[in-house]
């Protein structure tokens, strides 16, 4: 009986002996990746490799009224550029897209406002004139406001804007554009 207790005692201590030392490296070899996995993660989110060169596009003024009434107002927002490529790498153009917010200043029950962005002329440097690849019309009611998105220019390699020209019943206003 003696032996059966002092058998029973040691492997009682030999198990917890063992399951104290595998509870320690089990802690530290998860501590360890996680802590890798941060410091890999921090440089990885600060300096993306696959990651096309995007520009800050600003207007310059970012809000215009237009109609001979000038009964539109049109604020220009949340521009972005972005350096197109081909599979090679080579640089074949910028995609600048912004948003068109739209205010029709008529009183209720006037008339309402169908506004096409597919007039607007983007100005650029070399002196030529693009039109929209891409752009959304808005229909606005009297004192409401609607928002264009998705609105894009593609400019071809090397050229950069410099006026946005809209249109609207007969009148035009340019709106500077920067590139940084």
């Amino acid at each position: 009986m003696k032996r059966i207790i002092l058998v029973s005692s040691v492997a009682l201590m030999v198990a917890m002996a063992a399951c104290k030392g595998k509870n320690k490296t089990e802690n530290a070899d998860q501590q360890a990746p996680s802590s890798e996995q941060q410091s890999e993660s921090t440089p990885a989110a600060s300096t993306p490799a696959n990651e096309p060169k995007t520009f800050a596009i600003t207007f310059a003024p970012d809000s215009v009224y237009l109609g001979k009434k000038k009964e539109v107002l049109v604020r220009l927002k949340n521009a972005k550029g972005i350096e197109l490529t081909d599979p090679d790498g080579k640089v074949t153009g910028t995609e600048i897209t912004y948003e068109i917010e739209v205010t029709n200043k008529n009183a209720v029950g006037g008339n309402g406002i169908f506004f096409n962005p597919n007039d607007f002329r983007l100005q650029l440097d070399n002196g030529n004139n693009l039109t929209h690849d891409n752009y959304n019309t808005v229909n606005v009611d009297a004192e409401s406001t609607k928002t264009s998105e998705e609105n894009k220019f593609k400019l071809p390699a090397g050229a950069k804007p410099k006026n946005l020209n809209l249109f609207y019943d007969e009148t035009r206003v340019s709106v500077g554009v920067e590139m940084k």
